[in-house]
């Protein structure tokens, strides 16, 4: 079953209040979650907790049937996340850094291929990631972490250095890629127009 579910969740900063104090949320049959929220309400904070990134304590955490052990590092979690800020390896290529992330058991070189294609960054392949756009380096990231081939995705502002053509790219390379996976997907956005990027969609709102 497609499902967030999250109990009691508590997380603070040190020298700050609560980011979450007891914080619970359940959505049901959904592939395409979207957390909103206002800036500093704790969308990051959320996904790197979910990610392992962050040692956030609840009492149960599910995606997508899997439950999360607060104990479990991000290595071992079947969740890929894409940050807002670009983490790729900025002295390498393009074609190197997807590569490393690359599961050839799970992704053919076909399919990882043709989302190269999609996603318009076959072209860059032999740059650095260094020379490139924040669009470019966007789009790379999220390439890397579909190689990766984790049930599981997360991708924080996956549209915000867009242009359309290239934020309706992106909407079809991550449904396709749900369909091979079957996992969860989620992610925020500061586009109006978000509740319809994707099928099935459902919105989680912090406040």
């Amino acid at each position: 079953m497609d499902s967030l579910i999250i109990k009691d969740l508590l997380f603070k900063y040190d020298n700050s209040s609560p980011v979450f104090n007891g914080w619970n949320c359940e959505v049901i049959n959904s592939s395409f979650i979207q957390i909103k929220g206002k800036s500093g309400s704790g969308k990051t904070t959320l996904f790197k907790i979910i990610s392992g990134f962050l040692p956030g304590k609840y009492e149960k955490l599910i995606v997508a049937n899997s439950k999360l052990s607060v104990t479990d590092p991000p290595f071992q979690r079947n969740v890929a996340m894409v940050f807002q800020r670009s983490a790729l390896w900025q002295h390498l290529t393009v074609k190197r850094n997807v590569r490393l992330a690359w599961n050839k058991k799970i992704i053919s070189e076909n399919i990882l291929n043709k989302w190269i294609d999609i996603l318009e960054i076959k072209g860059l392949l032999n740059k650095k990631s260094a020379e490139l756009s924040a669009g470019e380096q966007q789009r790379v990231e999220i390439a890397r972490a579909l190689a990766a081939g984790k049930r599981n995705l997360i991708l924080d502002e996956p549209f915000a250095f867009q242009d359309e053509k290239n934020k309706n790219n992106l909407i079809r390379t991550i449904t396709e890629y749900r369909e091979i996976l079957k996992g969860v997907v989620l992610f925020s956005t500061h586009n109006a127009n978000a509740e319809h990027h994707f099928p099935e969609q459902k919105t989680i709102t912090i406040s």
